[in-house]
């Protein structure tokens, strides 16, 4: 395979969930829109979504279908438990309940085809959706807690609880900013799973489309909710399909460039949204963690917009994490197949008086484990790293050594590569609580999110440390190696 170069401008994170359609529950029609479940900041406690069939239907199949749209800008994937009552007695599926079986049945549009994926369960067994995910989750009975199995002859209530104390395989919790957890809720039903994962039959339970948002109970372990259930606007209605349509689109070439993700507010998806909604939707990609910082879309990348990111606040939090760090996470389905890719490359202006530094950190999603893997330039074994520059406007290019974080020259514009010989899994995420195996395989696992963090104390505080970053993720095609002059395409 030839080598490539992953050119990334922006950080940014999908896991490709892919799966047969049962068919249930398309892309709504004109007219009728599924139930949305949302929140606005931390949820305080975890919150329970409730329905209860007008009367308890016979159980015909093997497995509960559950369709769901997720738009997640939390972190990358939403922990949640799945659960149904059956004669008065709720059953939970759970990784800790003895059991790992599943399927993700990803369907962003039922006339297209697609193949299936495992579920993905955190360390403390709680079942997560990846970000963007849109199909049917498929949950045999069989796997219920309690030894349930042939004991589910009927449903009488359906439920998802949002959890609030994140145990996830994605995000340590304790220094998010904000949860902003949506979820469009289209319907559940029962179909029959055989030995070899075929799918077949259907028993239609619930049509979220078709009930009002006060006929779904929710409710919080403590305290008062924070989210919120209502149906679904023509706008939500619009953003939605365009996610679906964006999810699906192939990705453009340009020059030896191919582009897995472009984040224009021109991008023809969004073309049936208010411009002000465009904005919004893009801007919701992004979310921050620890110490304080901000950021904005705006024009001026390579590529149209760009992600205007301000690391210094001009305070200290001693509470909180000593990074601060923006997260991206894909809404592109071939946008994490990084295979044969020998080094990550962004473009980025310092706009600082002084040399600045961060983290482009990578994460992949291990199939075998999992986990979520980390890698960055932290390396004890390998002190020194060697970085490659391009200054735009002077047409100088030069390497220079580097440790842990990737330092910018002061009033630098231009790019910086980084070869992946130079990442690392850091040392702490190598211990058993964390359980990262240490091998950046491309062949093997998909890339789920890219992370720019900087390293803050009281000291730094002060500083102003304003980068801009270009608007798109590019992966190089044909050429063995390139200047970092080919990476505008």
């Amino acid at each position: 395979m030839k080598a490539k170069f992953v050119c990334v401008a922006l950080s940014a994170a999908m896991l490709a969930a892919a799966g047969f359609s049962v068919g249930t529950f398309g892309v709504s029609a004109e007219g009728t829109y599924p139930l949305v479940y949302e929140s606005e900041g931390k949820l305080e406690s975890n919150e329970k979504l409730s329905y209860t069939l007008p009367e308890a239907k016979q159980v015909t199949g093997n497995a509960l279908s559950l369709k769901v749209f997720l738009k997640n800008t939390y972190h990358y994937s939403l922990p949640v438990e799945i659960a149904v009552t059956a004669d008065g007695k709720e059953y939970s599926w759970s990784r800790t309940a003895g059991t790992e079986q599943g399927m993700a049945y990803a369907s962003p549009d039922a006339e297209q085809a697609s193949v299936e994926t495992p579920l993905q369960w955190n360390k403390s067994g709680t079942l997560e959706i990846p970000y963007m995910f849109y199909g049917e989750i498929l949950l045999p009975f069989s796997s219920l807690n309690s030894g349930a199995g042939a004991q589910i002859s009927s449903v009488s209530e359906i439920s998802v609880t949002f959890t609030a104390a994140v145990n996830s395989n994605f995000a340590s919790g304790d220094t998010w900013l904000a949860d902003d957890v949506c979820i469009y809720l289209f319907g559940a039903s029962c179909v029959t799973v055989d030995g070899s994962g075929a799918v077949s039959g259907g028993e239609q339970l619930v049509d979220f489309r078709e009930v009002p948002a006060d006929g779904v109970s929710l409710t919080a372990e403590e305290g008062n909710t924070v989210g919120k259930v209502r149906t679904a606007t023509e706008e939500d209605n619009n953003v939605f399909r365009a996610f679906v349509t964006q999810y699906n689109s192939a990705c453009a070439t340009k020059g030896d460039m191919k582009i897995v993700e472009n984040f224009s507010l021109d991008d023809a998806a969004f073309s049936a949204v208010s411009a002000e909604r465009s904005a919004a939707e893009l801007v919701g990609k992004f979310y921050l963690s620890g110490q304080e910082s901000d950021y904005t879309v705006a024009e001026g990348g390579t590529d149209g917009t760009a992600l205007l990111y301000n690391i210094d606040s001009g305070m200290y939090d001693a509470g909180k994490n000593s990074y601060a760090g923006v997260h991206f996470n894909f809404g592109r389905r071939e946008a994490t197949d990084w295979s044969g890719a020998n080094g990550i490359t962004v473009y980025v202006e310092n706009t600082a008086d002084h040399l600045a530094s961060f983290a482009l950190e990578i994460f992949q999603y291990n199939l075998e484990t999992g986990l979520l893997e980390q890698y960055n330039l932290n390396d004890v074994g390998q002190r020194y790293k060697t970085l490659y520059a391009y200054n735009v406007e002077t047409g100088e290019e030069f390497s220079y050594h580097t440790q842990t974080f990737m330092r910018v020259p002061a009033n630098f514009k231009g790019w910086i590569r980084i070869p992946f010989s130079q990442y690392a899994a850091p040392a702490w995420s190598m211990t058993p609580a964390y359980g990262n195996e240490g091998v950046l395989d491309f062949e093997a696992n998909p890339v789920v999110q890219a992370v720019m963090v900087s390293a803050r104390s009281p000291a730094s505080s002060a500083q102003n440390n304003f980068f801009m970053l270009s608007s798109s993720l590019r992966v190089l095609l044909r050429r063995e190696r390139c200047p970092l002059r080919c990476s505008r395409g």
